[in-house]
């Protein structure tokens, strides 16, 4: 999520290939009525109540957003509208702009029971000839995918579905399930595997101050994505930004497994350990399976037999300690710990990667490098 990046070396440090980039977030934020709001920001969102999203994530670069607020009884309507990069400033000159794409998004939910809510997601990714805008997605209440059909259907429509449970005092239950395409005879009665069958789910357990343990938290989460999920003709259309993931930072193609834990022993102390395992599949030379985000799903490598982690088949088990005090209000002096490990069918792919490191955040959230 880092967006543009700049090679640098540093002598005093002992730098030869280091990475350098910028990371600015802001936006204005006012109120039209009691039950409307309005934000124009150029930043993230994230919808969704896991560590990751399977709708809308913080995972990719900042971008220029609109969004609305609408709450009235037991209801929270927002509208969302982002000006997203078709691609990164990779092989691009220095004063070359980047081709611009757009999303539009709408989320619906409702607080069914005070301990009880769900939610219904849409949104869609286009671009048009010359960088406009599809002034017909600014309608705030019509389904997109009615709209994009009428339009010819050439814009990537996803939907989705999430839900909130908290029980015993204790416990939160939640989940996702999105939606890309599928047929309903391929997916729940010939099941063979087609490739349009394009969807995630996500389950999550949290246990709020755990075994009587005041301030001890507990998260686990499983998530995955079919292969080809998120995918449409080409990268202009693909749910990304900047050439990385508007949701989970896998892409497609992947199952996963996390767990953590948070505890804060004193005020000002705050200590996290995250244990995360993923399978997913990889690309070889020429060949699209489903993973990368980037590739047209027109070049895939078969209609049928398709399943998660095909292709070359990799797992990787990654561990995150990090420990944060707090110096001053909105002032964190934080120390990490980070460990990869990537095992592949092809050898060459293997790759362990640690580290140790620390810093000091004046008012910003952490980064995160979990994937």
């Amino acid at each position: 999520g880092a967006g543009l990046y700049k090679n640098y070396q540093s002598q005093i440090f002992d730098i030869t290939n280091g990475y350098d980039y910028l990371n600015g977030q802001g936006y204005l934020a006012f109120n039209l009525s009691r039950h409307v709001g309005l934000q124009f920001g150029y930043g993230r969102n994230f919808i969704g109540n896991g560590y990751r999203s399977l709708l809308l994530s913080d995972f990719s670069n900042n971008y220029l957003y609109l969004k609305a607020n609408w709450r009235v009884w037991k209801l929270h309507y927002q509208n969302l509208f982002m000006e997203l990069a078709a691609q990164s400033n990779a092989g691009l000159g220095a004063n070359e702009v980047l081709p611009r794409k757009y999303m539009a998004a709408h989320y619906l939910s409702y607080q069914a029971l005070p301990n009880l809510s769900f939610g219904v997601f849409e949104s869609v990714v286009f671009s048009r000839a010359g960088g406009g805008f599809e002034f017909q997605y600014l309608n705030p209440v019509i389904l997109y995918r009615t709209i994009e059909q009428g339009l010819g259907s050439p814009d990537n429509v996803l939907i989705g579905l999430d839900a909130k449970w908290n029980f015993l005092h204790c416990f939160q239950l939640y989940g996702q399930i999105m939606l890309d395409e599928f047929k309903f005879d391929e997916l729940f009665i010939e099941r063979r595997g087609w490739w349009a069958n394009k969807y995630g789910i996500q389950a999550g357990l949290k246990y709020i101050n755990a075994f009587g343990l005041d301030h001890l938290d507990l998260q686990a989460e499983f998530n995955q994505a079919r292969p080809f999920t998120y995918t449409h003709r080409d990268s202009s259309s693909s749910y990304t930004h900047y050439n990385q993931p508007l949701a989970h930072p896998l892409g497609a193609n992947f199952r996963e497994a996390l767990f953590i834990a948070r505890y804060q022993p004193f005020k000002k102390v705050q200590l996290e350990g995250r244990f995360i395992r993923a399978k997913f599949g990889e690309d070889g030379a020429n060949q699209n399976w489903g993973g990368n985000l980037l590739k047209s799903h027109n070049s895939r490598e078969q209609d049928f037999g398709n399943e998660i982690g095909q292709g070359i088949t990799a797992t990787t088990s990654l561990l995150g300690l990090d420990l944060t005090y707090t110096l001053a209000h909105n002032v964190f002096i934080d120390f990490h710990y980070f460990y990869r490990k990537k095992d592949s069918e092809d050898d060459k792919l293997d790759d362990t990667t640690q580290y140790f490191g620390g810093g000091v955040r004046i008012n910003i959230a952490k980064q995160r490098m979990d994937f």
